[in-house]
This record gives structure tokens, C-alpha cells and sequence, in this order.
């Protein structure tokens, strides 16, 4: 219809007020906030757990996937575990008033921060959690509830911070959603004793796989090493590395004669006589790869470690002092870093040792770095042994080494040269090849050992060439050795740290430096050693003339500690130097100690009653024991240097007291 005709439209209609819903009865309501304020209660007690369980899948998602039967139900296990133990403290934790209350909640936000503080911690430290492996050696309780690990550093600080304000928030939580039951109230703080003593009962996966929750490793770990305190484990507190204080190095001014980078290679358990230590172009020993990497490289013959120990024998080298000092000056006494660091140069420490060992973390945890790893970060799964593959470190130290500002000074730290002993079954040269250690099988088991060095060997050779292919390398020095050797029956030993003998204290050495990195002196001087009788002692005091630091005045208190002499000088070291497996770094299992001096060494060990007297020149593998009159004032001075033989053991100690 046209407009005009339509009809006008109708107002609405008007309905009247809106009925107001009915109103809910109090009772229901009730019921129902109660029903909320449970299901809030029950979230909150399982909270803790949760948040363990969470931040470690978000950590190790990957690798739990991967967990086989076994390991998963292991995993579930301790989940179930965590809960129920959380839950109780929390629920506990949360009653009206009085003093259970009080003190179960102290209780709680002190273990919480702990467990989930330190864990979360350490892992972002070292890529694994806090095991007894980290602890187990400590001496101090307290400073093993917090893995010994520095307080100062953000990270850490950040970590336990957030866990103890999660901890308070939970417990305030609790206390304002948790109502327990009158029944509940009177049963469930009988049940805290005995569970925190269950607790100290479960089993923990804590090495390889870490199948467990970090709450359960971490609470394993701690209640090893009370017990161990206790006297309830064969081992004493004493017998690993601990945490050095060191004393601070004032500012050093690096003159080194030529303008230059030094990074020394640490080998691994290599001894010299399967190695080309000189360079041939024909070598078939086992170490080809660093042979053809390093053709111009200057050998040292005759050098040999004071300890067939990584932990002593590191120690020697970074330090320079004595193995026998006190330990107050063993943990005190700062190493090439420091000095390096103190001269304004650049730094670093790379290794596929895993450093969760004997505590052995400890020993380079505060070091001035500006790049550092360890195996952990380079494979998690890394054996307490071996550590992590050899190509491992070096594809990170490839990765980091443009980053390195010149002048530096780095140590690269290899491992899996270590007993039992990294192989691959595709690099292995030389047969037959048998990993056996039945006395029938020696040479099967040693060209075992050849070609684990030949594969770590691979990865040297790699490192090697990619430093000289970089700007910066042609301006680095390398210094290369190992940390001690292997025995293979010889003297009836196999492995090493139980002897003093060539086989496991003589290793390959030899210095690689690019045309004018060194001076015409220095050069002179470091190829007159190639038949010289030097040590291990003498290579601290080598790397600290090449970093140009040696004649600074204000090294000169920290010089007069150091027995050694730099192989870059004409002045060799004459004096008696000490050869131990038992210092105040690394407490022996197996007593044994010697001095040498020249060619002459005096050892002994824990069956021997007086001094053995070699002659290395003349009987290089140690056969004849020329007897005590032989070597002269010799083994008199090693009876005043280590106050007793071998095979006196001091009442209530299970390693010789050196006067302390």
C-alpha cells in the first residue's frame, strides 16, 4: 500500500515491572562457596607439587618423553611422592592456630625454597639438577642446602628469591582456603615425623637420566651427605675438592715480547708413548689429527705431571704451588685466571669434564670467565667418568670463539679420554681392540684405549685448525698437554692415581706458536727444553710469562709460592719437586708419593716401607730399583716433605696428616 494508507503502528504494550528471580536460599549458597573454596583448597595443596613437576617438564620435556618403562614409572612414582608430601606439610601448615601450625609452616616455606630454589637454581647453572654426586664430598652442611653455589650471582638470587615468596604466598593461601577437618587436625601432624623420615628412605634416580622428581633428588642428595657426616657411609667428608676462597690479585699489567692470545689444550688421561709428540708426517701413532694440525709445534720430551690425579694435577698447573701445602693455601691460592683476568684480559673455560665429579665444579665455580661449560651443558646424560664427547666442547668453543676478546687467555678441557672411556667403533684403527681388562687381553684392551685417543684426538685436530684459520688465531699461542697418563700392568697398575711411574706421570707436551708470537728468546729457550727434564709446575709459570705477567712486581708475593720456572727463560728447575696422589685438593684412597729431581726419582706406595730410586735416562721404564743410597739425599727429603711413608696410617684418618 501507498504510504499514505498505511495504518499508524501501535504503541507497545506495556508488561509492567520485570519479575525479580527468585532468591537463592542461604543454604544453597553456602553450599555452594564451600564447594568453591574446596575445589580452591584442594588446587592450592597440590600446588607445590605441581610447580616442581611443571617447571621440570618445561625443562626437560624432551628428555622425560624419552624416559623408557622402567625410568617413567620411576618418574610417576616420585611425582606421587611429591604430592602427597607437599599436600600434608601445606594442609598442616594451614590449621587456625597454635603451634603445630607455626612450626610446620616454617617448615614448609624453608624446605619448598630449598628443594625448588636451589634446583631451579643449579640448573640453570649446570644444565642437571643437584644430586648427591654434587654433595656428597662437601664438609659443610650448610653450604651444601644451597649446592655451594654463588649467592651473589643474580641468577641464583633470582631463583631462591621467587621460590621463598612462592612458599610464604602458599602458606598464607592455605590459611585462608584450607579448613581442616577436627579429625584431620588432631591425625595428620602425627603423620609429619614419620614422613619426613620416609622421605630420607626413597630412592632417587640422580645420575643419567634424573628420572625423578628435583624435589625427591634434591632431598636425596642432602640426606646422603648427613649420613655421610653421621660416619653411616665408608667414605669421609674430606676426600674431594671443596670451594676455594681466593685471595684477590691486585691489578697485574701484561707485558708479554710480542703482542698475542694463549689458550692451553688439557688433555685427558694420554699418556706420551702413543702420541706424536714431534711432529711426523708418517705418524701412526694415535693422535694424527693434532700431528697434522700443528706441524711447526716445539715438543717438551721430558715432561711429566707431579700426580697421575686430574684434580692434583690441574691444581699444579693452574696454580703453580706445591701439591703438599696446607689446604688453607691450596684453596686459597689463585690461578691463571685471576691472574689473567687482573691483567684486563679476556678469559674463559671450556670443558667436557663433567664437573658434578668429586666436586670438582667447586674447584673452578668462581673463576673470572667471560665464556665457560662444562659436559652437563654440552650433553645432560654426560657419564660421571668420561664426561661429554670431546667434539662436543670443541664445536662450542668453534661456536664462541669470535666472541673472545683479544688479548684472552682460555682453557679448553677435554675428557673423554677418562676411563671407561669414550669409543666409536667407526674411528678405531687399530686391532685388535677389546675392551677387557683380563691380563690376556692387555694389548686387545690398550689398542682399546688408542683408539679412544684417536677419535679425542679428532676433535683436537678439528679445534686446532679452525684457530689457525681465524684472524685471532694467528695471534694465539697453544700449549698442549695432558693431565697425567695411564698404566697398562706396567709395575702391576692399571688406569693411574695408585702410582708415580712414567707410564702414568710422563705426557705428551709441546708449544705451538704462529711467526711472531713469540720472541727470539722465548723461542730459543722453549726449544732447548725438548730433552730437559720440566713438570707440570713449570707450566703455570710458562703460561704467566706468555701472558706477560711474570716480572709485574705485584706478582712477586705469589711467584715466591711457585717451585717452578718458566719453559719460555733459559733457567730450568733445579730443586727437588714433589710427585703425589694425596694432597690437601684430592685426599688419597691410595697412598703413594715421591720427589724428583733431575733424573732422579724417589716413590713409594702403600705397601712400601722405604723408598724406590729410578733413574728415567738411564732406565726409562723404571725396572731397576737402584735402592735408597742411590738417589742420594733424596728419599731423606721426601720423608720431611710428606712426614711419613706411604704405609703409615694416622690413627682416625684415612690419608696421611703432611704436618698440618
Amino acid at each position: 500500500q501507498p504510504r499514505e494508507s498505511r495504518p499508524p503502528a501501535e504503541p507497545p504494550l506495556d508488561r509492567g515491572p520485570r519479575p525479580e528471580p527468585p532468591l537463592e536460599w542461604p543454604r544453597e549458597r553456602h553450599r555452594r562457596l564451600r564447594r568453591r573454596r574446596r575445589l580452591l583448597a584442594f588446587a592450592l595443596l597440590l600446588a607445590p607439587a605441581l610447580w616442581m613437576l611443571g617447571n621440570d617438564v618445561i625443562r626437560r620435556a624432551p628428555r622425560l618423553l624419552a624416559l623408557d618403562r622402567l625410568h617413567a614409572l620411576g618418574y610417576l612414582a616420585s611425582a606421587i611422592v611429591s604430592l602427597v608430601f607437599w599436600a600434608l606439610l601445606l594442609y598442616v601448615a594451614s590449621r587456625r592456630r597454635g603451634w603445630v601450625r607455626a612450626a610446620v609452616g616454617v617448615l614448609f616455606v624453608v624446605l619448598f625454597t630449598l628443594a625448588a630454589g636451589v634446583e631451579r637454581a643449579f640448573y640453570a647453572l649446570y644444565n642437571i639438577y643437584l644430586s648427591i654426586d654434587g654433595v656428597i664430598h662437601s664438609k659443610s652442611i650448610a653450604w651444601s642446602l644451597v649446592g655451594t653455589m654463588p649467592m651473589g650471582r643474580p641468577l641464583v638470587v633470582f631463583h631462591l628469591a621467587t621460590s621463598l615468596a612462592l612458599a610464604i604466598a602458599l602458606v598464607w593461601a592455605g590459611r585462608r582456603l584450607v579448613r581442616p577437618g577436627p579429625w584431620l587436625r588432631a591425625l595428620l601432624p602425627l603423620l609429619v615425623p614419620p614422613l619426613l623420615f620416609s622421605l630420607t628412605r626413597v630412592p632417587a634416580s640422580y645420575r643419567r637420566w634424573q628420572s625423578t622428581s628435583p624435589d625427591i633428588i634434591y632431598f636425596h642428595g642432602i640426606t646422603s651427605l648427613v649420613k655421610e657426616h653421621l660416619g653411616y657411609t665408608d667414605e669421609s667428608p674430606d676426600l674431594r675438592v671443596q670451594r676455594r676462597d681466593p685471595e684477590p690479585v691486585p691489578d697485574l699489567h701484561a707485558r708479554p715480547a710480542r703482542p698475542r692470545n694463549v689458550v692451553l689444550l688439557l688433555q685427558e688421561s694420554l699418556r706420551a708413548d702413543v702420541c706424536c709428540e714431534e711432529y711426523d708426517p708418517s705418524c701412526d701413532q694415535a693422535t694424527p689429527f693434532s700431528n697434522k694440525a700443528a706441524p711447526g709445534r716445539m715438543p717438551l720430551l721430558q715432561m711429566r705431571s707431579n700426580a697421575s690425579t686430574t684434580a692434583i694435577s690441574i691444581s699444579n698447573i693452574w696454580s703453580g704451588v706445591r701439591p703438599h701445602e696446607s689446604r688453607e693455601l691450596l684453596h686459597s691460592v689463585p690461578l691463571l685466571w685471576d691472574y689473567a683476568h687482573a691483567a684486563g684480559w679476556d678469559t674463559a673455560y671450556w670443558t667436557s669434564q663433567n664437573l658434578m665429579f668429586g666436586n670438582a665444579r667447586l674447584y673452578v665455580q668462581d673463576i673470572p670467565v667471560s665464556h665457560r661449560c662444562v659436559a652437563t651443558e654440552l650433553d645432560p646424560e654426560a657419564d660421571l667418568d668420561t664426561g661429554a664427547p670431546d667434539a662436543l666442547v670443541v664445536d662450542r668453543v668453534i661456536s664462541e670463539w669470535g666472541e673472545m676478546k683479544e688479548p684472552f687467555f682460555a682453557v679448553v678441557h677435554f675428557s673423554a679420554v677418562h676411563f671407561p672411556y669414550i669409543y666409536d667403533e667407526n674411528h678405531a684403527p687399530f686391532q685388535p681392540s677389546e675392551m677387557d681388562k683380563s691380563a690376556d687381553k692387555n694389548e686387545a684392551f690398550m689398542n682399546y684405549y688408542r683408539n679412544v685417543v684417536y677419535l679425542s684426538d679428532m676433535a683436537v685436530g678439528r679445534l686446532v685448525d679452525h684457530i689457525r684459520s681465524t684472524e685471532s688465531g694467528k695471534r694465539t699461542v697453544l700449549v698442549y698437554t695432558a693431565d697425567h697418563g695411564e698404566s697398562f700392568r706396567e709395575h702391576w697398575q692399571l688406569g693411574h692415581t695408585s702410582a708415580l711411574y712414567d707410564e702414568e706421570i710422563r705426557v705428551p707436551t709441546w708449544v705451538d706458536a704462529p711467526p711472531g708470537t713469540l720472541s727470539e728468546e722465548e723461542e730459543a729457550s722453549v726449544r732447548a727444553a725438548k730433552e730437559e727434564l720440566v713438570w707440570h709446575m713449570d707450566l703455570g709459570p710458562t703460561l704467566l710469562d706468555l701472558i706477560g705477567v711474570w716480572d709485574d712486581p705485584a706478582l712477586s708475593p705469589f711467584r715466591r709460592r711457585m717451585v717452578g720456572h718458566p719453559v719460555t727463560r733459559l733457567e730450568r728447575t733445579m730443586e727437588p719437586v714433589p710427585l703425589t696422589n694425596c694432597t690437601w685438593v684430592w685426599e688419597c684412597g691410595f697412598r703413594n708419593w715421591g720427589l724428583m729431581q733431575g733424573p732422579m726419582k724417589v716413590e713409594a706406595r702403600e705397601w712400601d716401607g722405604e723408598y724406590h730410586c729410578f733413574d728415567v735416562r738411564d732406565d726409562p721404564e723404571e725396572l731397576n730399583n737402584l735402592g735408597e743410597r742411590a738417589c742420594g739425599a733424596l728419599p731423606d727429603l721426601a720423608r720431611a716433605t710428606f712426614h711419613a711413608m706411604p704405609n703409615v696410617t694416622p690413627p682416625g684418618r684415612p690419608t696421611v696428616d703432611w704436618g698440618k
